[in-house]
């Protein structure tokens, strides 16, 4: 994929990485005929013990504008969000507001991220993510980061006798876990993080949510 403008590994390395850690949300689907139901309780938590919650522009796809469409995908919380209201104009919003706002980036197929600050013990931003775009996806997939950006408690269970290789997981992949081998599709698990994007097409049913330590056990 031929990108407008990319991060540079020397800007990567001076201002992200070793300096926050990205914690994967995950989603979870439940498909009743045409009804889609979405769980994101692990976000809701975060979002619920919040003081104060505020939402701006993506940093990061108003920078590199590879992609722009939802923009208000950015969430800051308590001193970081008061930081955001004071310098940079951030809206004050309700959980209501910035789940919902959630909800919107995750039907677009973006990835839900906690961002943690090294010191910090609590995340104070929430991202909704693209590779193309995001400096932490650009700096896993292009320069090999991963096992220093990100953590995830889940992964994508793959249950291979119900998938018919419609390969409409693939393009919901941010971490590409997912490709078509001709008309098989193939699914690293090593690559996958647990963020639940491939649920949400899935016509049959055949990917599940579960604990990253279930998996070969």
């Amino acid at each position: 994929m031929k990108l407008k403008k990319d991060w540079t590994r020397e800007h990567l390395e001076k201002h992200y990485i070793g300096k926050m850690t990205a914690t994967t949300i995950p989603v979870n689907i439940s498909i009743s005929g045409k009804q889609k139901i979405l769980d994101m309780s692990q976000l809701e938590i975060i979002l619920r013990e919040a003081e104060v919650i505020a939402q701006e522009e993506c940093y990061c796809r108003k920078k590199m504008g590879n992609c722009n469409d939802p923009m208000d995908g950015c969430l800051s919380l308590d001193k970081e969000a008061l930081d955001a209201i004071e310098k940079d104009g951030a809206k004050r919003i309700t959980v209501e507001e910035a789940l919902s706002a959630m909800k919107r980036t995750y039907d677009a197929g973006f990835v839900h991220m906690a961002y943690v600050y090294d010191g910090k013990d609590k995340p104070e931003i929430i991202c909704s993510c693209c590779r193309c775009c995001c400096h932490s996806l650009s700096a896993a997939l292009r320069f090999g980061y991963s096992d220093h950006v990100f953590y995830s408690e889940k992964i994508a269970s793959q249950d291979n006798s119900l998938c018919d290789n419609c390969g409409a997981c693939v393009d919901r992949c941010q971490f590409e876990a997912r490709k078509m081998d001709k008309e098989e599709l193939l699914f690293e698990p090593e690559k996958c993080a647990g963020c639940g994007l491939c649920l949400l097409d899935c016509p049959t049913e055949a990917i599940t949510i579960v604990e990253r330590e279930r998996i070969g056990s």
